[in-house]
């Protein structure tokens, strides 16, 4: 399964990146998430994905999972044997390769993207605990260990700037199967 998520605003560099600003992250893609659960192939399986856990013969396949008061809900999951490719695409009104300057370098910020496109680890359940929804939040990984290939491209943003921050990402997405079951749900292509 292919898709591409598009994530428009700040990402600071590791370093510098509080958990409320990868949080802030996490939920201005969580929309776009929600809504690839409601078209094909995941629509056919969402029922019984997005729940604690769902019972068939060999396994629990469910995909919620809670920090804190706080529901997740993680595409890729190592509960259902999937794994994910990564393409992203950072465009800024400068000029290619300078996502260096102000904000810094590249790797840091991959790396806060890539906490934000997961699930808070455990260790920062505490930060999780007066959750104001109990709807979950959507994200695509249950952590960056089930990322198994990762390109990144910087480009010019031709647009006139909007706001203070304007740096666009585009955020290919493969999502594969390690267990030939997985295509039999249709999940998979």
């Amino acid at each position: 399964m292919k898709f591409r998520l598009l994530y428009e605003g700040p990402i600071a560099p590791r370093q510098r990146a509080s958990l409320s600003d990868i949080h802030a992250i996490r939920l201005a893609l969580a929309p776009q998430l929600r809504e690839l659960w409601r078209h094909s192939p995941l629509r056919t399986e969402a029922e019984k994905m997005l729940q604690e856990e769902y019972d068939i013969p060999t396994s629990k396949i469910g995909i919620l999972e809670t920090r804190g008061t706080t529901v997740f809900a993680p595409l890729v999951s190592k509960r259902l044997d999937l794994l994910c490719e990564l393409e992203i695409t950072f465009l800024r009104r400068q000029a290619p390769g300078q996502l260096i300057g102000d904000g810094g370098d590249i790797d840091n910020r991959i790396k806060t993207l890539l906490d934000a496109l997961a699930m808070p680890p455990p260790s920062q359940q505490k930060h999780f605990e007066n959750a104001s929804s109990s709807d979950p939040i959507h994200c695509l990984l249950q952590d960056d260990s089930l990322v198994t290939k990762l390109s990144v491209e910087t480009d010019r943003l031709l647009r006139p700037a909007k706001g203070e921050y304007d740096l666009v990402a585009i955020i290919g997405t493969k999502v594969t199967a390690s267990r030939l079951t997985f295509t039999n749900m249709g999940l998979i292509n």
